[in-house]
């Protein structure tokens, strides 16, 4: 090996040096950030799910699995995971069939359409919580608008938010109308990446817009179903502001979701080691269920 490329060779490690110190330099600030916003609270309450820690009655005892057992042998956990899964897929399921409808209807460049993809991604831009104290005036059994409304038509008052079915229903349908721009935005710039020519060849072939839609524009459009139902079906499963502002996990326990009972459990009745172990346990399912989604799916699956 000649001096020259002795220099090269010495030269390309130390520029290889510098730039893994500078991508260390840039990332840093990210890395403490996501250390101390959820790193350091998870290992916290992972800790603390092990403890019969009662915040009115400190100090901390170990308790073992003993929050765990106690978790899987209360009838109210089952209850707040049905409720859950009932509230998560009723509402993914209505977006996406919203979202998928909207995004194809207004994919063709016509006239009006720009103004519409406007108007329906405004859910977006509304602050969450000043949006859903709007709908609980407009659930208000008295002066709602949308007792209102069914009043004007013949049909009679519903009480939305004091009973157990109407009240799920009611949280269904402020979250499809807060977060179905969100699949309808996926969907759209997925519909905007499809290649032409499947289309241009089904249309060659006499395929009725429906045989595209289903034969065509589907298949084509599964990763992007994919990543859209992944995501909100996380988002969903863990809802928590909605149902907090618009029930607080009533009437009884009929809206009392796994992240609402986690609350209940911790802050409202100060019992922490029992009310980290039911986050915990959320957490699980929720990795589980996504690694299981990602295999089924082979979103990360790179192609050869």
């Amino acid at each position: 090996m000649t001096m020259a490329t002795k220099a090269a060779a010495g030269s390309a490690a130390s520029w290889r040096r510098e730039r893994g110190y500078f991508i260390l330099m840039m990332l840093t600030p990210a890395i403490v950030l996501l250390t101390g916003l959820i790193l350091v609270p998870f290992v916290v309450g992972f800790g603390v799910s092990f403890t019969d820690y009662i915040l009115s009655l400190p100090p901390a005892q170990f308790a073992g699995f003993g929050n765990y057992l106690k978790l899987v042998s209360t009838p109210e956990f089952w209850d707040a995971l049905r409720v859950t899964l009932i509230f998560t897929v009723a509402s993914v399921a209505l977006q996406t069939v919203i979202g998928l409808g909207l995004a194809v209807l207004l994919h063709e460049e016509t006239r009006g359409v720009p103004v519409l993809r406007a108007i329906y991604l405004l859910p977006m831009a509304v602050t969450p919580i000043a949006a859903v104290f709007t709908f609980r005036m407009m659930f208000n059994p008295s002066l709602g608008v949308f007792n209102h409304l069914l009043v004007s038509m013949g049909l009679p008052p519903q009480d939305w938010l004091g009973t157990g079915n109407m009240a799920l229903f009611s949280l269904v349908l402020v979250d499809t109308w807060q977060h179905t721009p969100f699949i309808l935005l996926i969907i759209a710039g997925g519909l905007a990446s499809l290649p032409g020519e499947p289309f241009e060849a089904a249309k060659i072939d006499g395929a009725t817009p429906w045989q595209i839609f289903y034969m065509v524009t589907l298949p084509l459009l599964k990763p992007f179903l994919a990543i859209a139902l992944l995501f909100r079906s996380i988002d969903a499963f863990k809802t928590f502001d909605i149902i907090y502002v618009l029930t607080a996990g009533g009437p009884g326990t009929a809206t009392t979701t796994l992240n609402m009972y986690a609350y209940k459990q911790a802050i409202e009745f100060v019992s922490l080691g029992y009310g980290s172990s039911v986050a915990i346990v959320m957490l699980a399912i929720i990795t589980i269920v996504t690694q299981i989604f990602l295999r089924r799916s082979r979103l990360l699956t790179v192609a050869d």
